[in-house]
């Protein structure tokens, strides 16, 4: 898949290193006009049952019951292995790996352990593989949600060392285990103080809105999104005149 990726022309591909994957989300309109949004409203504690990962079932065989424990430092043993293995076959096809961090960014969700869930753990995963394809994908939402850290001074840093693959340009009010994602011009996060720490680093690549709050009109999502392309469009222009 990497190789073909990358005869393909595509420069990254994103990923997420968990077991759990992204869990325990609510919908809320606790939001400017009452728009339809995700939020979480307290830590999900049931355990994942056995043959599913990242809400998905692989094994429709497995017997019942859950997932068998696995410790922290078992994920991240796993985490090297994978990028260890795949790291020089990105290199070779010019394709950068670029993680997720959890989201929600809890040290445990449903009985499992997480990975990145404060900033400084980007660290640690870029220390596996110091090859330079070895990146992140930065979710600023997620960073935002985080319980330590500061989102400007981890944008700040990453920007620096060039290891930000792309941006999930996303808006958040409050922290885990109770947040609320807002639209993009409204959360906790100042959008243009993050734009412009890029623009001070030269960053060249890709601003994604992610998911946002939904319109109260016949296509909801599509709209939502729209609002936030348009934004982040004027954001990076203002940016740069």
């Amino acid at each position: 898949m990497i190789r073909r990726v990358g005869e393909a022309g595509i420069p990254v591909i994103g990923y997420n290193f968990s077991l759990a994957g992204v869990s325990s989300r609510v919908k809320t309109t606790d939001t400017r006009g009452n728009a339809v949004a995700l939020a979480m409203d307290g830590p999900n504690d049931a355990p994942v049952p056995s043959g599913m990962v990242w809400n998905m079932v692989y094994n429709p065989a497995a017997p019942a019951g859950v997932q068998p424990p696995c410790t922290p430092d078992q994920l991240w043993e796993r985490l090297a292995v994978f990028l260890n293995t795949l790291l020089p076959v990105a290199e070779e096809a010019g394709v950068i790996l670029a993680a997720h961090p959890d989201d929600p960014p809890l040290p445990v969700l449903r009985q499992t352990p997480r990975l990145v869930y404060q900033p400084h753990l980007y660290d640690k995963l870029i220390g596996i593989n110091p090859r330079p394809n070895n990146q992140l994908e930065l979710c600023l939402g997620t960073v935002a949600e985080m319980t330590e850290g500061d989102v400007y001074e981890t944008v700040e840093r990453y920007a620096e060392l060039n290891r930000i693959g792309y941006i999930h340009f996303r808006n958040v009010r409050g922290k885990v285990p109770r947040y609320t994602e807002t639209f993009v011009d409204e959360g906790d996060i100042d959008m243009f103080r993050v734009l412009r720490i890029l623009k001070k680093h030269h960053f060249q690549g890709v601003l994604i809105p992610d998911h946002t709050p939904q319109m109260s009109c016949a296509a909801p999502w599509h709209t939502g999104m729209a609002f936030a392309m348009g934004w982040m469009r004027a954001a990076m222009k203002a940016v740069n005149t």
